[in-house]
């Protein structure tokens, strides 16, 4: 699932042995030190946070569920971490760098756009992240990934370089894009901390960690992060407004909404198609259902582009312009029809 890991070597002629015994360069001190300093600002910023799931009733009783992750302050009273991470929770809390528990409330979220949810918690005492610029990456930049504890609530820091850059990265029904890559250890419970470069300042948000091929090869040393820049619009609209601006159709959500239209689910439905979203449930009052699509639509396209495995219906409607009028070309009961959503805030 992850295209350009692959280097193969090339013609060119082999170099010239060398005349002098090669010397392993190690790291300068004052390079080191100036990671170390970097780490030790944003440590404080990072929090661990604990999301309560619904109870699952179990043989014996009911199975209670937490899910956790790290996520990083980002303005007084607000904290930044995965959509994954809270997703469908009862309750949220924060756990500080120093151990001290708060409630928090999810307040917004980007799904399925980008892996975000923001969310408010009491602010008294809270070290803000300072925001840098991803653009301003290069490759084999050094990183430092921050996250909470495995086993404690202490905060932990791995180091690494940046190894690929805007990155487009398949994932569940859609395309995350503008990701930075990493070899820096990341590990089950730091999604939503924070990729920082050599000045303290934060260039990602920790995602998704890779430990296969597509082929179903084993690989390490795959982490990936949202970039900074990718986030801002979000970030700051929701810190000025309470809310995120992104307009809604209603149908967007992979999975709960809808999902996309593979060989194997078409032979299984006997659908017409072969690419394109299936619509499993539309609200009836969201934008897309108030215009009329329906529960068993294909959407086939956006506005005359093709939705398919390469085009999901996430990135397409992301890339809308101006109002996000959409009309969706869609395929129901055999037949191609179009219908015109215009979506709404929160939709």
């Amino acid at each position: 699932m992850i295209g350009g890991l692959i280097v193969r070597a090339g013609d060119d002629p082999p170099a010239p042995a060398p005349t002098a015994t090669a010397v392993i360069a190690t790291p300068a001190p004052a390079d080191a030190e100036r990671m170390r300093s970097a780490i030790a600002r944003v440590l404080p910023t990072v929090v661990t946070v604990l999301a309560t799931l619904p109870s699952q009733a179990v043989t014996g009783g009911v199975l209670e569920r937490e899910n956790f992750g790290s996520g990083i302050v980002i303005a007084s009273g607000y904290v930044m971490t995965n959509y994954h991470v809270v997703d469908g929770a009862s309750n949220v809390q924060v756990v500080l760098s120093t151990g001290e528990r708060r409630e928090a409330t999810v307040i917004a979220d980007d799904s399925p756009f980008h892996d975000l949810a923001i969310l408010s918690v009491r602010a008294q005492g809270l070290r803000v992240a300072t925001l840098g610029d991803s653009d301003a990456l290069q490759l084999g930049d050094p990183v430092a990934a921050i996250s909470g504890g495995l086993v404690t609530f202490e905060n932990q820091a791995k180091v690494g370089v940046v190894s690929t850059l805007h990155l487009a990265f398949p994932r569940s029904g859609l395309i995350m894009e503008d990701m930075i890559q990493t070899d820096a250890a990341v590990n089950h419970g730091d999604s939503g901390g924070a990729l920082i470069n050599r000045d303290g300042e934060v260039v990602g948000v920790l995602t998704t960690v890779v430990r296969t091929t597509p082929g179903g090869q084993i690989i390490e040393g795959v982490g990936l992060a949202h970039s900074v820049n990718s986030l801002r619009a979000i970030i700051d609209a929701v810190v000025a407004t309470g809310a995120n601006p992104r307009l809604r159709y209603g149908i967007e959500r992979v999975g709960t909404q809808h999902v996309p239209v593979t060989d194997e689910l078409a032979a299984q439905r006997g659908l017409p198609v072969r690419s394109g979203a299936l619509i499993i449930d539309v609200p009836p009052t969201s934008p897309a259902g108030l215009a009329g699509v329906r529960n068993g639509d294909i959407v086939v396209g956006v506005d005359g582009f093709a939705v398919d495995n390469t085009h999901p219906l996430v990135n397409q409607l992301a890339g809308l312009a101006g109002d996000g009028r959409a009309e969706f070309q869609i395929i129901r009961d055999g037949a191609q029809v179009v219908v015109g959503v215009m979506p709404r805030a929160g939709g």
